[in-house]
């Protein structure tokens, strides 16, 4: 179900309307939706409400896998937020839960104060400009019901691959590290900020483990560099692609 909220149109609207076709889905568009959902568990393992009526808001929630993740974890109450009506439209193909379409999103959160226990950010944060993004969080923050939290999922700089990653999508405004995302978060009135360790499942192929063996040399490698180029400073804790945060209201 998709609800259209006339709402004054947002600075990034016109590049948003167009980016299912332009970007979305040549990159992520194929992916299979229950794969997808596996993968989204080895990081929201512990940061969901345990009452399953719980109201839960996906902001960006693009063509609806993280949606379609919590039907799968039997959540009832979720709803998608979305500047791309094409999204949207995919999103309602796959998981039947209200997806509101706006022009402004911060407008939308702050016109449904304390309505959410829990509201999501999956690849969204890199894309606000930055003089917004404290208004944005602060906004997210005003929508969560009194002890509900925020879970941000972004890409961090910290790795080799993150030019990369930060040049790929024409949108994305910045990268983020685990020192300057607490910063924000914290600015824009979060508390209980923790950063969440990724849950990987127990496998014993021979592959999976050389996988796992040769990530630990690499991660190993990197951790020295920091060392002797920064010897004395504080040093990224984690070298994933991503950090999965949360954040109370």
């Amino acid at each position: 179900m998709t609800t259209k909220n006339q709402l004054r149109r947002g600075p990034q609207d016109e590049m948003f309307a167009r980016y299912y076709d332009s970007f979305y889905f040549p990159l992520h568009g194929w992916r299979d939706y229950e794969a997808l959902s596996r993968g989204y568990g080895e990081w929201y393992h512990d940061c969901l409400p345990a009452d399953r009526n719980a109201r839960i808001l996906d902001i960006g929630c693009a063509d609806g896998k993280f949606l379609f993740f919590l039907k799968s974890k039997g959540y009832t109450a979720m709803e998608g937020l979305e500047l791309s009506a094409r999204l949207a439209e995919e999103t309602g193909k796959h998981v039947d839960c209200p997806v509101h379409v706006v022009d402004d999103s911060v407008l939308f959160l702050k016109q449904n104060p304390s309505r959410y226990q829990t509201v999501t950010l999956n690849d969204v944060l890199e894309h606000i400009p930055k003089a917004e993004t404290i208004a944005f969080l602060a906004a997210a923050r005003e929508s969560l019901a009194p002890g509900g939290n925020l879970v941000v999922n972004v890409p961090q700089v910290s790795v080799f691959t993150s030019l990369y990653c930060r040049y790929a999508d024409f949108t994305h405004e910045t990268l983020f590290t685990e020192m300057s995302l607490r910063q924000v978060l914290l600015l824009a009135g979060f508390r209980n900020i923790r950063f969440i360790k990724e849950k990987w499942p127990l496998k014993l192929t021979p592959r999976h483990l050389a996988y796992r063996l040769a990530r630990w040399l690499w991660f190993s490698f990197v951790k020295l560099i920091y060392f002797i180029e920064q010897p004395g400073e504080i040093h990224p804790r984690s070298f994933q692609i991503r950090m999965v945060v949360s954040a109370s209201s």
